[in-house]
């Protein structure tokens, strides 16, 4: 097990799910430029659930004030991380168009084999 995988404040509440793919994951012993690849893929996931929470909002005739604060700021926070992956991801990938948003996550997986 890496360091930063114990050290992580996640530990105590991974359930056995998402520990069989931590494990998957150093099994495999990915390097860093796949698991940024991943983390895109993650925050994908992420963001198609955050837009599935706006969609409830916007259903709503009284969203809850604290809970549409609480999606906004976490939208700029998926916002800044999906920056800063592509930007690092950006170094390698693609530097001959100026299209950020070209390749799909799934794009992404497959141009590995």
């Amino acid at each position: 097990m890496t360091s930063s995988h114990e050290a992580s404040p996640l530990d105590a509440s991974v359930g056995p799910a998402i520990q069989s793919v931590l494990d998957a994951m150093e099994a495999a012993e990915i390097s860093p430029e796949d698991a940024l690849k991943i983390s895109l893929v993650l925050l994908n996931f992420v963001e198609e659930h955050h837009l599935l929470n706006l969609e409830e909002f916007l259903g709503d005739e009284q969203p809850d004030a604290v809970s549409i604060a609480v999606w906004a700021a976490d939208s700029a926070r998926l916002k800044a991380a999906r920056e800063l992956v592509e930007e690092v991801l950006g170094d390698d990938e693609g530097d001959d168009g100026d299209d950020e948003e070209g390749d799909s996550p799934d794009d992404l997986l497959q141009s590995d084999g």
